[in-house]
């Protein structure tokens, strides 16, 4: 399966809860239509889990979409048919045009690191009551991106594993930058990756947060990612919804 994901910003002409709709299920339908798209789901940001208003205010982004494509000739299919270029019209409606990162999309390698109930494949969905948490990165600005990864999945990852709350584990590694719109972003990326994780439920997600194990897994951060970029509200508790797949 070949992955892209991007970040979500929604134009600001409505209510959040009616922007997020409109993504989920009108710009939803739109993506279901794109021949060769296996799997889609929009994951909105409900509050920020780490850093300056955790668990209180609403993250900088409304969410992040992945898609799924049964490989990348079909990906590079899609993007010259007329149901993707319906999705790109409505994107210019629905979010904002105006964001630095609009239209940026990274290529992504899935490095599962622990599977769960209700997970049968990489990328599945929450089941019902379910907590999901994702974490958007930025590699140090001193480090390489090999060193990054590397650092990411070797150290980073086996930490995050000592948490036993923490059900199902994917690190979403950026390996290309491209436009949505399939143009090459010559390097620059959006975002270098972001780790998914599912819990029993909220509660057992904050307990999660407050244990010795989560502030080690902190403690690790600084080694590998931008501090700065990880408390800016794109560390997230979110409601993952299924488009397709």
């Amino acid at each position: 399966m070949y992955k892209i994901a991007w970040l979500v910003k929604l134009a600001g002409t409505e209510d959040r809860d009616e922007r997020s709709r409109r993504w989920g299920e009108e710009h939803g339908a739109l993506m279901r239509a794109v021949p060769g798209l296996e799997r889609h789901t929009v994951n909105r940001g409900l509050s920020i889990a780490e850093g300056p208003g955790a668990g209180r205010k609403a993250p900088t982004v409304d969410g992040v979409a992945c898609a799924w494509f049964t490989d990348r000739a079909s990906f590079d299919a899609a993007l010259g048919s007329p149901e993707w270029q319906r999705v790109l019209d409505d994107g210019r409606i629905i979010f904002d045009q105006t964001w630095e990162h609009a239209g940026q999309a990274v290529e992504i390698e899935e490095r599962v690191m622990r599977t769960g109930p209700g997970t049968p494949w990489s990328g599945a969905g929450v089941p019902p009551g379910m907590c999901k948490h994702i974490g958007v990165l930025q590699f140090r600005h001193d480090l390489t991106r090999d060193a990054g990864r590397a650092w990411w999945t070797d150290v980073h990852g086996p930490i995050a594993l000592r948490i036993p709350e923490i059900r199902y584990y994917v690190q979403n590694h950026a390996t290309r930058a491209l436009g949505l719109d399939g143009t090459d972003r010559d390097g620059v990326f959006a975002f270098d990756g972001f780790s998914e994780a599912w819990f029993t439920d909220r509660p057992t997600f904050e307990r999660a947060h407050e244990s010795p194990a989560w502030h080690a897994l902190r403690d690790d951060a600084p080694n590998v990612f931008d501090m700065q970029a990880l408390d800016s509200g794109v560390n997230m508790v979110v409601d993952e919804r299924v488009i397709k797949g």
